[in-house]
């Protein structure tokens, strides 16, 4: 074994730990990384997020600033409204001079937007830094908002080492935009695979109705797209199916409104967040993905691993997924296209038992080891690009 002087320092860096797939990611990467290899540290803006207390198990966890609900008066509240406006506003490089005392070996920023402005302006010139791109930047735009310009952020990209991004279609989109290409890879998202399986109720009660069960997962945002899934679903008879919604949001009052409009409080469930919703998946007939953009929808990924049928929009990540249609149902990127693949369920005679086993296929072929391995080799200096 490797003595504590051979180990590499790591700093991973990401706003907070709250119920995204990013943080999820983060977390099953600090899990499985070689602890005898890697001295690992996460930091967060704010201490707050559901994987706060898993990350804290496998990892030194620090934080710029504590979580607001914790903090009982007014001077404290204040103070922290006031370091916030200070870490958002100020010069980065300034605001990494505060909050980053000690020197790492290599610096991840794991976000797009604030964290990957922040790594970029380290001090530390002896580091390895690497950014993490989860999202298509075309399609989701939402980091430009960091930067004063394009060109700012295309600076910021060019002061890392290496630039991972979690498809090959965010790659290509990421090249596109930013005229980079030398230093950035593809490494897809690892899925922590026996634990999914591990959380499954093997128990679940028969069903006698002849409804098909369809599940989704994720934030209650208008990247998702559950107000076009709403309205999809409206065109079809109640009789037919049933739709479980897992997840949070800013849009769940206006989801509510959707399903009140078109009666469909018998058929349209809004579950809310659930630190495990494998059970709800596997208790499913089809999973279905209405996205307008996604990076890779690690959702898709873990319906795979528990062999659910996949219905997808045609977005990145997805579509790599299914392999444009070879391992699940891709379709058009609009609420047209959304119906004309609950139609192929509902009234086609689809084969669900098929789609079943391609998913299964799919995810032997995607979802071992080799992302961990690739992430390991990445951060000790070994990985290679790949063109």
């Amino acid at each position: 074994m490797k003595g504590s002087f051979d180990m590499k320092k790591v700093l991973f860096v990401i706003e907070s730990l709250g119920g995204g797939g990013a943080e999820k990611v983060l977390t099953t990467i600090v899990k499985y990384l070689d602890k005898s290899k890697y001295d690992i540290t996460v930091l967060l803006v704010t201490e707050v997020g559901i994987y706060l207390e898993e990350v804290k198990k496998y990892c030194r966890v620090v934080s710029m600033l504590p979580s607001y609900n914790s903090l009982e008066s007014f001077i404290d509240k204040l103070r922290y409204k006031l370091d916030y406006k200070y870490i958002y506003s100020s010069n980065p490089r300034k605001v990494y001079r505060k909050y980053i005392k000690e020197e790492y070996d290599i610096e991840i920023a794991f976000v797009e937007g604030y964290v990957t402005r922040l790594i970029a302006n380290s001090t530390n010139k002896k580091s390895k830094k690497i950014a993490w791109v989860h999202v298509d930047p075309v399609e989701r735009d939402y980091a430009d908002n960091y930067y004063s310009s394009l060109e700012e952020q295309k600076d910021s990209y060019k002061q890392f080492d290496k630039i991972v991004c979690v498809s090959n279609s965010v790659r290509y989109s990421f090249i596109k935009k930013m005229q980079i290409k030398n230093q950035v890879i593809t490494i897809y998202n690892p899925l922590d695979k026996e634990y999914i399986q591990s959380q499954v109720n093997k128990y679940h009660k028969s069903r006698f109705n002849k409804k098909i069960k369809f599940i989704t997962v994720g934030r209650l945002e208008m990247q998702k797209g559950y107000d076009r899934l709403i309205d999809a679903f409206s065109t079809f008879p109640v009789d037919s199916f049933e739709l479980n919604i897992l997840g949070e949001g800013q849009m769940r009052s206006l989801l509510e409104k959707k399903i009140k409009q078109y009666h469909l409080e018998n058929n349209v469930h809004l579950l809310g967040f659930k630190r495990n919703p494998y059970d709800f998946m596997v208790d499913s007939d089809v999973f279905i993905c209405s996205s307008r953009a996604e990076g890779y929808s690690l959702v898709i990924a873990e319906a795979m691993i528990l062999g659910l049928p996949i219905i997808t929009t045609d977005c990145s990540g997805p579509n790599e997924l299914v392999e444009k249609g070879k391992y699940g149902i891709l379709v058009e990127n609009s609420l047209n296209g959304i119906v004309s693949g609950i139609d192929l369920i509902l009234n086609k005679n689809t084969d669900l038992t098929n789609y079943k086993l391609l998913s299964i296929k799919r995810s032997n072929m995607l979802f071992d080891n080799e992302s961990i391995n690739r992430i390991d080799k990445l951060i000790s200096g070994e990985i290679k690009i790949c063109f």
